[in-house]
């Protein structure tokens, strides 16, 4: 890997030196421009931002006036009229009501009130205290000072409720110009006051409320609340002279009462208040030091993603070239492997035909039953590495015997040992339990391909060792250690690393010398990885093997055999009278069924599609005890005579066993058949056992 990626640069450092040019340009331009346009952008958040908070506010207080100037017009009417003061209050106590209601149009109306006629009226009902004087109450006065115009009052603290209040009020008079008193409304400012304060733009940024007279009425400093904006010190007064002159004020850059470096935004309002919003300076720029940082960053990131993706690029290049090679060296080794056992078959196929003596005959079958069981474990090969390839191995996990997994091992790789005339060792330490849980099938492939590999590469007379250990355990769970010694052929270190993978073998001669397929190292690694574990292999040439690996298991519990259920005789299954009905399109497919039923005692009809199948079934009324339903057919296939079988009005057909008999042997195959009605699944091709097994489970319920 290491030499490779030397390889890589070398080549193309021109392309990875143009590439981290390219991306420092674009860095320092993207820079410079997107910082222009962010600080643009900022310009245009904050003005729109005064914009709406001006609109917002002038809108509320408007609003407010017209009421109080319609509420004013009603009030001098009945005074015109001669309407008494307590027509008057309980005119003014309606509309506070109203305006105060949780649907009000107004929703910072507080109330109504006024001094009419030298009594003092509120609309809220709120009885004043003895020393409370209303003649010098600020919206009695400035009503007084304002020449019958509406006056507005600086915000100042309610008696009544102790909030901050805005009030509008007036003189009113009845139509011959007598005057009448002085009729007010109360604003609450804390809703206003508090979405002023809350327009930051940017953090630690806050917002400014001014009077007409430029007195604070909201400032985060609630010591300056009351104060001129001359006596707030910093460059405040600067702001004054700008709203005073009524020049815009957008970004415009001061020295905050604290002594911090601002920026300041203004609106003027309603009435000649005002509106801003003061923010840090270095906030206002952080963004764009922040880009700064970000462009930087993302630049280089940018830089080293591409290069490093040039570089994978051609490393999968070389990697390709690499694998489309050992997918053709693959492909030939599986025609070879293929072929021969094929080549075998056909070629004593032929032998047995013409022969014309028995002993002949027989060594032909056995010939042809070597070649069949080669060529299904080339098969199984293939198979397990599609499943590996499309993700979908899985693992079928069961308590079982150690032993009896071992002893199925021996049953396989035993007459190759003899025939090489080895010594083959098996070892268990005693800590390891006799019964665990896992797959047992796919625990004894691995040892299967593993042992097999030795006594393949190792020559007569050789020694293979099979240890088995615990090791890293905990209170549920522990670690299964297995050791396949041998002192055979050995691997170099550099051809090592290629064991375990797919399409590839340690040598190609090897192959050639030894046969295989090169596919169950690849397959032993993914079932171990499957059942949480590893594998290594520690070799020198020349000086044998030790291949290791580990699976997580733990230790489980069978209850022991009865000693009869131990002897019990093998026997074949005898089902006499029993029916079934055996669905296959494909008639060596029927002769190799009828076979291995020859000496049950079972009666079988046959059907050669899903179409038959049914209508042999309701012309039978279901008098059948198990269906063998094969699944492509023509007409119709298997999945669909399943369906059409369960939904027949007759006794039978939703009980009556149908096993799958079918090369789809994935697990979503089965489970489809499991979906369509089917009971059980039987993969082809097909085994003694597993069929009288079914037998015994269905028929002998």
């Amino acid at each position: 890997m290491k030499n490779t990626l030397k390889r890589i640069l070398k080549a193309n450092y021109q392309q990875i030196l143009f590439v981290f040019i390219a991306f420092l340009t674009m860095v320092l331009v993207s820079y410079f421009y997107v910082s222009s346009v962010v600080r643009r952008q900022i310009l245009l958040i904050g003005e729109e931002m005064m914009n709406t908070s001006q609109t917002i506010v002038s809108a509320t207080l408007s609003e407010s006036r017209l009421i109080f100037a319609n509420i004013t017009e009603t009030v001098e009417s009945m005074l015109s009229t001669e309407k008494t003061n307590d027509e008057i209050l309980y005119f003014i106590k309606t509309m506070t009501v109203y305006f105060g209601s949780e649907h009000s149009p107004l929703s910072d109306f507080m109330k109504v009130y006024g001094f009419i006629r030298g009594e003092f009226l509120d609309g809220a009902g709120w009885i004043p205290p003895v020393e409370y004087n209303p003649l010098i109450r600020p919206w009695y006065i400035g009503a007084g000072t304002a020449d019958g115009k509406i006056f507005f009052s600086e915000p100042y603290i309610d008696a009544h409720t102790g909030g901050v209040v805005f009030s509008f009020s007036k003189e009113v008079s009845d139509r011959t110009g007598n005057p009448g008193g002085i009729l007010a409304m109360d604003l609450n400012l804390t809703r206003i006051i508090t979405y002023i304060q809350e327009q930051k733009l940017i953090n630690n940024g806050y917002g400014v409320f001014l009077s007409d007279t430029l007195n604070f009425a909201a400032h985060k400093d609630r010591s300056l609340i009351g104060k001129n904006i001359d006596d707030a010190g910093g460059g405040y007064p600067h702001l004054g002279a700008l709203l005073e002159n009524g020049k815009p004020i957008d970004a415009v850059r001061f020295m905050d009462s604290d002594g911090t470096d601002s920026i300041a935004f203004f609106r003027t309002v309603f009435t000649g208040w005002h509106i801003g919003v003061i923010i840090p300076r270095s906030n206002y720029y952080r963004q764009v030091y922040t880009l700064a940082c970000v462009l930087g960053v993302l630049g280089a990131a940018l830089m080293t993603a591409l290069c490093c993706i040039l570089v994978r690029i051609r490393a999968d290049q070389m990697r390709s070239d690499e694998e489309n090679k050992s997918k053709s060296n693959f492909l030939a080794r599986m025609s070879h492997e293929m072929r021969t056992p094929m080549n075998a078959i056909i070629g004593m196929t032929n032998i047995a035909c013409q022969a014309k003596d028995r002993q002949k005959t027989e060594y032909c079958l056995d010939r042809i039953s070597d070649a069949s069981d080669h060529l299904l474990g080339v098969i199984n090969d293939i198979l397990d590495m599609s499943k590996i390839e499309a993700g979908k191995l899985e693992l079928s996990e069961t308590s079982f015997r150690i032993n009896d997994m071992l002893r199925q091992v021996m049953t396989i790789v035993s007459f190759r040992v003899e025939e090489k005339k080895q010594t083959f060792t098996v070892t268990i330490a005693d800590s390891v339990p006799p019964v665990i849980y896992g797959d047992r099938q796919r625990l004894a492939q691995v040892i299967t391909n593993l042992v097999g590999n030795a006594i393949k590469f190792t020559p007569e007379r050789g020694d293979i060792k099979l240890n088995i250990s615990r090791v890293g355990e905990d209170n549920t769970a522990f670690m299964l250690q297995v050791e396949v010694i041998d002192n055979g052929i050995g691997i170099p270190p550099e051809q090592q690393a290629r064991l375990f993978r797919l399409f590839e073998q340690a040598d190609g001669s090897i192959s050639r010398k030894f046969g295989g397929t090169g596919l169950g190292l690849a397959i032993s690694k993914n079932i171990i990885e499957l059942m949480g574990g590893d594998i290594h292999v520690e070799s020198e040439k020349g000086k044998g093997s030790r291949f290791v690996f580990t699976i997580s298991t733990r230790e489980e519990k069978i209850e022991e055999q009865t000693a009869s259920s131990v002897n019990k005789p093998d026997r074949i299954p005898a089902f006499p009278g029993k029916r079934i009905l055996l669905v296959e399109d494909i008639e060596v497919n029927r002769e190799i069924v009828a076979a291995l039923l020859a000496d049950t005692g079972i009666i079988i009809d046959t059907a050669v599609n899903g179409q038959e199948a049914c209508d042999k079934f309701a012309s039978g009324k279901g008098n059948y005890d198990m269906i063998f339903m094969d699944i492509h057919m023509p007409e119709v296939d298997g999945y669909e005579a399943t369906r059409r079988i369960r939904k027949m009005d007759i006794p039978s057909a939703k009980t009556i066993p149908i096993i799958a008999m079918t090369a789809n042997v994935f697990k979503e195959d089965i489970e489809k058949c499991f979906e369509a009605g089917m009971n059980d699944h039987l993969g082809k091709p097909l085994q003694y056992e597993l069929v009288m097994a079914k037998l015994e489970k269905y028929l002998n319920r």
